[in-house]
């Protein structure tokens, strides 16, 4: 039989590209040898000829996590009593605080608070440093050792020593209980057109209760439906395309991987009708705590111009890890591709690298159009439609959230009264709270008192000399002079606001809660108004309208 002069050409670029992969392979193969080679000299060497006795096995997982450091913060190596991290998301419940961590340069960082656990029942936020765990510091430890000295037997202690932006370093001592995650916590309506879906992580849950939701609201005949990823720290990818399945048309691309090896890059795409139909109009939530399959959501919804985004900067992860089983007892858990979503946007925020042995190949900063030619850039992570800041909690009200002493104050307030239905905070209640809390050590210096306090150790010897500086000193004093019941008048409102929202959470649980922030939300409130609005929310979504 003849071969045609086409397929003589396919057959020579093919034997061609096999012959040039074969001889990468084999570099590669080579350089690997090498330096093995040199990795063993220097471990026999140390293992023989070393002044002191040498553990072999720690010193091998020493050299192991060496070289992982070089690497990104979630590539790790497990032993037997760490692969339990692997199987979290298969599981409904563990021993805990509940908290979802991440690294933020280089610092271990709550992405969030699990609903009702007891680090959220404490006053921890998104964005707090955890630098010390029991007194061990967490920079001399993996994110997966963290997670692991953080958990533990129910009614256990255990203390994290959280640093806040602008204040000074606490210790919360938090007692760990059974933290059962519920993937959708909330599901209603908002007002008679309006659903509300509240989802904490992706999970292999996530899907079921997500379908279940949609199809009770469709049933309630939903014509608007605002998604709430805020806190929600990602999970299983396989979850999020599967919740993106539910929202978008049939057949289209919802996300990709890409990697060095060929196992690394897939793309998947949406595979049955939505449960919802895709003139329901949609918003999605994201704050600094939404991170991984959270951001493929919003980025792929946001993308492929399904619904509008509202809220603050995502947190910007997008690595994908495999688990690479070495034997019974160990697991290597490496990162191997990166998260793209439709319009090519990379999640990943740049600088996860902490060495020099690897190369970050993303350039900088691009610009990117959705499916209707909205222009989005590629930085890192999710950037909203809408931006829509929190307000600042101010001092005193900060300091009773951070000492847990709104929902302490609710649950006796509630134990004694018995409260029922929706919560109105009445002037008795704002006054039996201060009572309350004027027994309690609270430490109301601000950013500027602490500083003033630095100042005056500064100046000490000069102030005793110098009657000008210690008068300027005492006018700074005097400025910084702050009485409770003042600070308790100037912050009425917002101490009103978390009163309701705890008293609403001891009496209803954290259904009732997140129910409580539908009027004064300011982000909730955002995306209501915006798609109530059919030209606002069109003209966002698709640029001729203007």
């Amino acid at each position: 039989m003849k071969i045609g002069r086409s397929s003589k050409r396919t057959l020579f670029i093919s034997v061609l590209l096999v012959t040039v992969i074969s001889i990468g392979r084999s570099d590669l193969y080579r350089d690997i040898s090498s330096n093995w080679r040199m990795v063993y000299e220097v471990y026999k060497r140390v293992m023989t000829d070393y002044a002191d006795q040498i553990d072999p096995k720690k010193l091998a997982t020493a050299g192991i996590d060496g070289m992982l450091s070089e690497l990104d913060p979630y590539s790790v190596y497990l032993e037997e009593e760490d692969r339990h991290q692997l199987n979290l998301l298969t599981r409904g419940n563990y021993g805990g605080v509940g908290i979802q961590l991440g690294v933020r340069n280089d610092s271990l960082t709550v992405i969030a608070p699990i609903d009702d656990s007891p680090a959220q029942r404490a006053g921890i936020i998104t964005g707090d440093k955890i630098i010390a765990v029991d007194g061990e510091f967490t920079s001399e430890m993996s994110l997966d050792h963290a997670a692991d000295n953080i958990r533990g037997p129910k009614n256990t202690k255990v203390t994290l020593t959280i640093r806040r932006w602008g204040e000074e370093d606490i210790d919360f001592v938090l007692t760990r209980s059974t933290i059962t995650v519920k993937d959708v916590s909330y599901s209603g309506m908002i007002n008679d057109k309006t659903g509300y879906i509240r989802l904490n992580r992706f999970s292999r849950n996530s899907s079921g209760e997500m379908r279940q939701a949609l199809r009770s609201l469709d049933n309630q005949g939903v014509e608007r439906i605002i998604l709430d990823l805020r806190g929600n720290p990602g999970g299983l990818m396989d979850a999020a395309v599967q919740i993106l399945d539910m929202l978008v048309e049939k057949g289209i691309e919802v996300v990709s991987m890409s990697g060095r090896s060929n196992e690394s890059n897939r793309t998947f795409t949406s595979q049955n009708k939505p449960i919802v139909d895709t003139s329901i109009r949609l918003a999605v939530l994201i704050d600094g705590g939404s991170a991984s399959a959270s951001e493929i959501v919003a980025g792929a919804i946001q993308d492929l111009d399904r619904g509008i985004v509202v809220g603050t900067n995502s947190f910007g992860k997008g690595l994908v890890q495999t688990a690479y089983q070495l034997d019974e007892a160990r697991t290597l858990k490496m990162t191997t591709a990166k998260y793209y979503i439709p319009s090519g946007r990379l999640i990943q925020k740049p600088g996860y690298l902490r060495g020099d042995v690897a190369a970050d190949a993303e350039g900088s900063d691009s610009v990117f159009a959705t499916v209707n030619g909205r222009r989005v850039i590629s930085n890192g992570g999710i950037t909203p439609d809408f931006k829509v800041e929190q307000e600042r909690t101010p001092l005193l009200t900060r300091e009773c959230w951070r000492k847990g002493l709104f929902f302490e104050f609710s649950s006796k307030y509630h134990k004694v009264h018995q409260l029922t239905g929706n919560i109105e905070i009445t002037d008795n209640i704002v006054e039996e709270f201060r009572s309350f809390i004027s027994l309690k050590n609270l430490d109301l210096k601000s950013e500027g008192e602490k500083e003033l306090a630095k100042l005056e150790e500064m100046l000490k010897e000069e102030s005793e000399t110098d009657k000008r500086i210690e008068h300027s000193l005492s006018v700074l004093r005097k400025h910084y002079e702050q009485d409770m019941d003042d600070l308790f008048n100037e912050e009425l409102d917002h101490i009103r606001v978390m009163l309701e929202r705890d008293m609403s959470w001891a009496v209803g649980g954290i259904g009732m809660r997140i129910e409580s922030s539908f009027d004064d939300d300011p982000v909730v409130l955002k995306a209501i108004e915006v798609v109530a609005d059919q030209y606002a929310y069109g003209s966002t979504l698709d640029p001729s309208m203007n």
